[in-house]
C-alpha cells in the first residue's frame, strides 16, 4: 500500500510539470494567434512600401482607385445626347496624370526625336508651337496644354516616354476618364449641378442651365489652374478636349447596357473617330459635362482646342 501511495506520487510530481509546460506553450500560441492580424497587417505594409519602391510612381501622377459606376448622363440630364445611355462599369486601379500634357513637354519630346505631328505633315502653318490666336507661344505658356496635335501623335508622345522611362505610358480609356473626372461624383460636373468659370476654362457667355454668365478668356490658362477635384486632378473640366484611347461608337453605351456590369472597357473594335473628352475653353458648358462625348478624326491635327493627359501603368 505504501509503494502505490509512493508511485502515486511519483506520477503526480511527474504530471505537474508536464501540465505546466503545456499551458505556457498554449499561452504563447494564444498570444501568437492574438498577434496574427498585426502581423498580417504589417506584412502588407511591408510588401507594399517594397513594391513602391521598386516600381515608383512618376512626379505629378496620382493613384485612381478602382471601383464601379454608372458611365454616361441620365435623360433627365440638360443636354443629355442620346449616346451617353447609362450603365454600370467595374475598373481596375489606375495612375492619371494630375495635368494635360505641357507645351513645354511637349517641345522636349519634338527636340529628342526630330518628331514631326500631323499638322506639320499636311503642311500647315499652324502646329503645336502656336497659341489659339495662331502666334508662336511666348515662353509664359509654356506651362499651359500643348494643342495642335492629333491622336497619333498623342500616341507617339506616350511611346517615346514609355522607351526613355522603361516605364508604360498610355492614353486613358473613355471610362478611365469619365471615372476620374467624376471622382466619384454623379452630377452633370465634379462641381455639382453647376460649372462656374472661377472653376474652369470654356466660354463663359454660354453658362449650363441658364445660370449666370461667367468670363470668355478666349485662350488656354496653365494647366494647374482652378482648383483639382476630389481626386487631385485639374482641369478635367475645360481648357482643352483631351485625346481618349477609344474608338468612338454612337450606340457602343447601348451595348454596354444590354451586357451587364462591363468590367475595364475598351471601346469598339474599330471605327473612323476616336473619343474626346472635357471640354474647351471655347465651348459652351454643357460640352463640359463630365459624360459629353466628343469626337474627333485621329490623323487630324489642326484643332487648336485638342490636347490630351496621360495614364502609367505600373
Amino acid at each position: 500500500m505504501k509503494n502505490m501511495t509512493m508511485r502515486g506520487r511519483v506520477s503526480l510530481y511527474r504530471f505537474f510539470p508536464l501540465l505546466l509546460s503545456w499551458l505556457r506553450m498554449t499561452q504563447r500560441r494564444w498570444r501568437v494567434a492574438t498577434m496574427l492580424p498585426t502581423l498580417l497587417l504589417a506584412g502588407v505594409m511591408v510588401f507594399s512600401a517594397t513594391l513602391h519602391a521598386v516600381v515608383p510612381v512618376p512626379e505629378n501622377f496620382v493613384l485612381i482607385r478602382g471601383g464601379e459606376f454608372t458611365m454616361g448622363s441620365p435623360e433627365s440630364e440638360f443636354h443629355h445626347e442620346g449616346n451617353e445611355a447609362q450603365h454600370q462599369v467595374r475598373l481596375s486601379s489606375f495612375y492619371m496624370s494630375k495635368y494635360a500634357v505641357t507645351v513645354s513637354e511637349f517641345k522636349s519630346f519634338v527636340e529628342a526625336t526630330g518628331y514631326q505631328t500631323d499638322i506639320e505633315k499636311g503642311g500647315y502653318s499652324q502646329n503645336w508651337r502656336h497659341g489659339v490666336s495662331g502666334s508662336v507661344r511666348p515662353e509664359s505658356e509654356a506651362n499651359h496644354p500643348v494643342i495642335c496635335v492629333s491622336w497619333n501623335d498623342a500616341v507617339a508622345y506616350c511611346e517615346w516616354m514609355s522607351k526613355k522611362s522603361g516605364k508604360t505610358y498610355r492614353l486613358p480609356t473613355e471610362a478611365e476618364r469619365e471615372y476620374a473626372c467624376r471622382a466619384g461624383t454623379t452630377t452633370p460636373f465634379n462641381t455639382g449641378k453647376n460649372l462656374t468659370t472661377e472653376q474652369a476654362n470654356y466660354h463663359g457667355y454660354y453658362p449650363y442651365a441658364n445660370n449666370p454668365q461667367g468670363v470668355n478668356r478666349r485662350n488656354t490658362v496653365p494647366v494647374n489652374s482652378f482648383s483639382p477635384n476630389a481626386w487631385g486632378l485639374y482641369n478635367m473640366h475645360g481648357n482643352v478636349f483631351e485625346w481618349c484611347s477609344d474608338w468612338f461608337g454612337d450606340r457602343y453605351y447601348d451595348d454596354c447596357k444590354a451586357s451587364g456590369t462591363v468590367s475595364n472597357p475598351v471601346g469598339p473594335a474599330t471605327g473612323s473617330l476616336r473619343v474626346l473628352r472635357g471640354g474647351v475653353w471655347g465651348s459652351y458648358a454643357m460640352l463640359c459635362r463630365s459624360a459629353y462625348r466628343g469626337r474627333g478624326n485621329p490623323g487630324r491635327g489642326q484643332h487648336d482646342d485638342v490636347g490630351f493627359r496621360l495614364v502609367f501603368v505600373p
